[in-house]
């Protein structure tokens, strides 16, 4: 699975629990996959590391799944997206 973008929509913080809640959409060649990624990081904190958070925990879930898993297929990042993240 090459994941060639990566979009994060419908952020959300609760100040109440101090957790920040959001969608990470990740574009594979022929689909999409969309994880429900939450964070409890507080209020501080930039806005950019909490993007690569999101995207960690959303590989997290990816790397989950069951092809995943079985070994049948593996998670690469397309180059564009590796600098971004680092």
């Amino acid at each position: 699975m090459l994941v060639t973008d990566i979009e994060i929509t419908h952020y959300t913080y609760c100040a109440q629990t101090g957790r920040h809640s959001a969608n990470v959409c990740m574009t594979l060649r022929d689909q999409i996959v969309t994880m429900f990624c939450r964070l409890d990081l507080g209020l501080n904190g930039d806005a950019q590391g909490r993007a690569r958070a999101f995207v960690a925990d959303a590989l997290r879930q990816l790397n989950r799944m069951p092809e995943i898993r079985s070994g049948r297929d593996t998670v690469n990042l397309a180059e564009d997206l590796v600098p971004a993240l680092a």
